[in-house]
């Protein structure tokens, strides 16, 4: 008996040594972030060290690099140079230089021309073609907690934590799935997602540890999906395939009641333009008819023009967004924001008064600002929309013979996936970001990287 005890007891401690040689398991890595949305063009940097230890690697050099360091970078005379601690300048022997966090620290690239930020983890600089390309090298989890802030907002943790976990979740699947293709992504919101790194991390940092790890898989294959999502469906999300024409089982079209009559200017807006520019933006004389030809959702597949002289054309749906999208300018209601619209022409030669434009399908509360904005000082009756440029332009001195076209849309973005402001309004409503998540992405499962 004791000789059995004895050699079960020895198996119980080979069990536990062999549990304890166990690596811990990791859901976080480091990753490689290119800094191209701000940055891409910087010829002169300042990085200082704000918080834990670094190290500085020049070729075959290393140099202690505390909290407090500073190093700046430029060129002079097409040749890299550096200076460490505001002491000399030097020219660079090679040209890539490292910056190596030893431990849990912080560091803020600054340009002459103000742009400033912070990033948790390393970087990489790296001289090319007459500017530095920046590399940061951070956390997986880190990052994200860069990511979901930008893609959202930090104050959506007030009522809405449960959207935050679910872009938190899809965030970081996108991330997953991005890496398998490359080893390297971009801050871009233009090429990956927008990232923004220590500078904007608040409240949103909760849903990233609430969600630690977590992705979304194909229910059979188990492997990571093409999680996208955009700012607001409109009330209808879109096929993958119509965007960018390739099926995608996970992301199809349906409609989205939760993204109704939430988003303030990206839920219903309005863009008015005249006949002559309208025309012109697509090499055409005034146009007299808008057809448009539509997907199910109700997104604009192509638009078909045909000017006063006959001549017509046809212009992709995305096409004709991006020729009046309010590009660099802040988002308003009276702006052209999506492909999911409508198009409709106040008769042309006409000048149309307060009066007949409440009487009439366009009321004088839709038009916003356009009331004052084309209202003449010695009219009492206002508005000439005929002197109307665009929503963008304004108007113009002298009133056009042609019609005005006014395109009312709903929504901001592609549509494919998630709606932000959907996932938001059903956090308010009580949902969990698992049923945000399986509203959204079809034939999925929540799994742990």
């Amino acid at each position: 008996m004791l000789q059995m005890m004895y050699r079960l007891l020895c198996l119980w401690i080979v069990s536990l040594l062999i549990v304890l040689a166990q690596p811990a398991p990791c859901t976080a890595k480091m990753i490689s972030v290119e800094l191209v949305w701000n940055l891409s063009q910087a010829g002169w940097i300042q990085v200082d060290i704000d918080k834990g230890d670094y190290l500085l690697k020049l070729g075959n050099e290393s140099y202690k690099f505390p909290a407090g360091s500073t190093l700046q970078v430029g060129w002079g005379g097409w040749t890299p140079v550096l200076r460490i601690n505001h002491e000399e300048f030097r020219v660079i022997d090679g040209s890539l230089l490292e910056i190596i966090a030893l431990n849990s620290g912080s560091l803020r690239i600054k340009t002459p021309e103000g742009k400033a930020a912070s990033y948790r983890g390393g970087l990489q600089l790296n001289w090319q073609d007459s500017h530095w390309r920046l590399i940061n090298q951070v956390d997986s989890e880190d990052y994200l907690k860069g990511v979901v802030p930008i893609e959202m907002s930090n104050e959506w943790a007030n009522g809405g934590l449960e959207a935050l976990k679910a872009q938190a979740v899809a965030a970081r699947t996108y991330l997953v799935r991005q890496l398998s293709n490359s080893k390297l992504i971009t801050d871009s919101p233009d090429i990956h997602q927008a990232y923004s790194g220590l500078s904007v991390e608040g409240e949103a940092s909760q849903a990233i540890e609430a969600t630690r790890g977590e992705i979304l898989v194909d229910a059979q294959t188990k492997q990571p999906i093409d999680a996208l999502y955009s700012s607001h469906s409109g009330g209808h999300t879109e096929d993958a395939k119509n965007v960018w024409g390739n099926a995608d089982l996970h992301n199809i079209s349906h409609p989205d009641p939760y993204s109704k009559g939430v988003g303030g200017a990206v839920n219903h807006w309005r863009f008015i333009v005249s006949a002559p520019l309208l025309g012109s933006t697509f090499g055409l004389g005034p146009v007299r008819e808008v057809e448009l030809n539509k997907f199910p959702s109700g997104r604009v597949k192509n638009v078909r023009l045909e000017d006063e002289f006959g001549q017509a054309t046809i212009v992709k749906g995305r096409a004709f967004v991006q020729a009046f999208y309010p590009f660099g300018q802040p988002i308003r209601k009276e702006a052209f924001l999506g492909s999911l619209f409508e198009a409709k022409t106040v008769v042309s030669n006409r000048s149309l008064s307060k009066k007949s434009i409440s009487d009439g399908p366009f009321n004088s509360a839709g038009y916003s600002g356009f009331l004052d904005l084309t209202k003449q000082p010695d009219e009492g009756q206002g508005p000439l929309l005929s002197k109307i440029l665009s929503s963008s332009l304004g108007t113009n001195d002298k009133p056009q013979p042609y019609a005005v076209f006014i395109f009312e849309g709903q929504g901001w973005g592609h549509g494919v996936g998630m709606s932000q402001w959907g996932a938001y309004h059903m956090a308010q409503l009580g949902f969990k970001y698992q049923e945000i998540l399986t509203y959204y992405y079809n034939n999925v499962l929540i799994s742990k990287v």
